[in-house]
């Protein structure tokens, strides 16, 4: 079972852009511990994020796993030392997404 979810981003400077995202998939369960979870999660939803022309910001991975900053900027830490250069939109506009739906398939 894989969880989509759709999430509203800034695309632009003030323009909004619904994206799909995968929160939960079949090959997050084959992974021992939930920092390793947690990490494949985050690379996956940034690569979706990318592969649709927008990035999250941290603010947006807060809201959709449900961690704190102060947990994702240590996972971003671990996988950018792992050699992931973790594509996230900078600081300048962290608004929460303004709806979010979740689709189970």
């Amino acid at each position: 079972m894989e969880a989509i979810l759709r999430y509203l981003v800034y695309s632009g400077k003030d323009s909004l852009r619904e994206v799909r995202l995968t929160v939960c998939d079949e090959a997050d369960m084959a992974l021992a511990g939930l920092a390793k979870k947690r990490r494949a999660r985050i690379r996956r939803l940034l690569e979706e994020a990318r592969s649709q022309g927008v990035r999250l910001t941290y603010t947006d991975l807060c809201m959709i796993l449900l961690s704190s900053r102060a947990t994702l900027k240590r996972d971003i830490r671990v996988l950018r030392s792992e050699g992931y250069n973790a594509p996230l939109r900078g600081l300048e506009r962290e608004t929460a997404a303004a709806k979010i739906a979740v689709t189970v398939q």
